[in-house]
């Protein structure tokens, strides 16, 4: 029996519900499980009347005890966090005995045929993964350039699958551990969340590998240049291959791009007039499955439970204490990691610290920035070439919210 899953934070529910439309029409014998990362809360009335008979929805809260589940969603931000728990779904799913086939797809993937070409002809293989790119181009001339792959990870993890064999339970097992303490997107560390362990499997797992060179397999942004969405005869193909699967990453539902990851002047690559239709059809499909209104559930482990918001320094600081301690109920007010937090002063109500600090809570930043610059330019003379310098890898030091482990010293 073939099963097929996802993982979403509430907010992001509308995509995993298209995605699942999606899995109806062309897998309709298939299971398809939703797991919503941040619990069932709050989707009284939300959600669609009708679904397909045999789709459901779970909870990430049932996956593990509720000590561990919190020391995780509280040490990764919410796609690290859906990401790391990637593994544990798979184990769950597997502990049917009459499960024989699992595939993993990212909320924003939506099918146009058939997965059965994924593992046809391979009754061998066990693990499944498909290359953000397959050819070797002379030309650098990707929209979204090749290098960003060299930190993401030569696979994109919006889609794998893992057939039940005897090597499963081992895959499964190294997988966990190594996202259990390493899923964060850290350039400094090398690591981005689950999918740039995948590098080493075809070391690790060779014979178990299976890598999927199909071109309608995770068709995206990022592949086009090899794999041009052309419409033929009422089907959508990826350069030489029927397409089997799109993946939307970074998708503009209130705009008309195919996507936000790349700059402007690339977007001429991805505003051919097929490709306008496909994302209208897309977002077409994810707004008719309630996007406003599921857009506007509030991510749950985004605050401490009196509401004070979660940051990325707490999140990063915590990533460093609990290697020292262990801290119960990290997320209450009363535990002891928030009164360290609030001893050291880095409890924060605004509303930028509820954006997380993005850069749009920050006006006029380009203004900004050419008076750091200014300033800059003081130093320099002030310092010295040699201490100019050396204040600027300190600088790069302090930039990564690890290295302020000092602030909740109390010695200092």
């Amino acid at each position: 029996m073939i099963h097929i899953f996802t993982i979403t934070a509430r907010n992001y529910l509308s995509l995993a519900l298209t995605l699942g439309d999606s899995i109806a029409r062309h897998h309709p014998e298939a299971r398809f499980t939703i797991c919503v990362a941040d619990g069932l809360d709050q989707l009284d009335g939300l959600l669609p009347a009708t679904r397909h008979p045999g789709h459901r929805l779970v909870s990430a809260l049932d996956l593990l005890p509720r000590a561990e589940l919190d020391d995780i969603a509280f040490k990764y931000n919410i796609t690290e966090y859906c990401t790391a728990i990637k593994p544990l779904m798979f184990k769950s799913l597997f502990a049917d005995p009459a499960v024989d086939l699992v595939y993993y797809m990212d909320p924003d993937t939506h099918l146009y045929q058939r997965l059965d070409p994924i593992t046809e002809g391979t009754p061998d293989k066990t693990l499944y993964l498909a290359p953000h790119l397959i050819d070797c181009r002379l030309a650098d001339d990707h929209p979204y350039p090749e290098f960003r792959h060299l930190w993401e990870g030569i696979f994109n993890l919006g889609f794998c699958a893992l057939r039940r064999t005897a090597s499963t339970p081992r895959i499964l097992d190294w997988w966990d551990a190594r996202l259990r303490e390493y899923c964060y997107a850290d350039h400094v560390d090398g690591l981005h969340t689950d999918q740039k362990w995948m590098d080493y499997a075809p070391v690790f797992f060779q014979d178990e590998l299976q890598v999927v060179r199909h071109y309608g397999v995770n068709a995206a942004h990022w592949n086009l240049a090899e794999r041009p969405i052309e419409r033929r005869d009422g089907t959508y193909f990826a350069g030489r291959d029927p397409l089997i699967f799109f993946h939307f990453s970074g998708f503009e539902f209130r705009g008309n791009s195919l996507t936000k990851h790349t700059p402007a002047h690339h977007q001429g690559s991805y505003t051919t007039p097929t490709l306008l239709a496909f994302a209208q059809q897309y977002r077409e499909a994810v707004h008719a499955n309630g996007y406003e209104r599921l857009l506007a559930v509030p991510y749950a482990f985004a605050a401490f439970d009196d509401g004070t918001p979660i940051t990325q320094p707490h999140r990063r600081l915590y990533r460093v204490r609990a290697k020292e301690a262990s801290f119960a109920a990290p997320f209450t007010a009363g535990g002891p990691f928030y009164a360290e937090l609030a001893s050291a002063g880095l409890l924060d109500r605004s509303p930028a610290a509820k954006a997380n600090y993005s850069k749009a809570t920050v006006g006029d930043m380009a203004g900004k920035i050419r008076k750091v610059e200014g300033a800059m330019r003081l130093l320099l003379k002030v310092l010295g070439v040699r201490r100019y310098a050396q204040l600027v890898k300190l600088a790069a030091w302090l930039g990564r919210f690890e290295h302020h482990r000092f602030l909740l010293d109390k010695r200092g």
